[in-house]
């Protein structure tokens, strides 16, 4: 393993993604990148007026504050990391960001989801999973 994207989102098994990652990266000497990923494309069809510029803005606040504490762990391990935040569909952007550092594996978390999730966003979990291995041309490793 050469360089380790982890995709990051803030939950609780995200947080444990992006040690795992930190532990793998320290183990392979491998480069690590995390990354997060605004997107308020959920926001359309939504019939509650909630501006997406207001969101967008929300989003790319906490998205910097949850990189930094990634960033901050991994070094706290002695694992120097890049942080990228991008704007954009997520699988696309993640699979971007893989093919710019040339990366060799993607650690997410797995986010489990509620029964509205499953209605409002469609997809199993491992149809996601599958999709993005496709897009991205390496292996997903979801941790729990």
């Amino acid at each position: 393993m050469k360089s380790i994207v982890c995709g990051i989102t803030g939950s609780e098994n995200s947080r444990k993604a992006f040690r795992v990652a930190a532990e793998m990266a320290l183990k392979d000497s491998a480069q690590l990148t995390y990354v997060y990923v605004v997107d308020t494309g959920f926001l359309k069809g939504l019939t509650v007026e909630l501006r997406p510029e207001y969101a967008e803005s929300f989003l790319e606040r906490l998205g910097s504050q949850i990189l930094d504490e990634a960033v901050e762990a991994a070094s706290s391990m002695g694992v120097q990391a890049k942080k990228v935040l991008r704007k954009g569909r997520i699988m696309d952007e993640v699979s971007k960001v893989i093919k710019e550092v040339g990366g060799d594996l993607l650690i997410v978390g797995d986010e489990g989801r509620t029964f509205a999730q499953k209605v409002l966003f469609g997809k199993r979990i491992q149809n996601n999973i599958k999709e993005m291995e496709r897009i991205s041309g390496v292996h997903v490793k979801v941790i729990q």
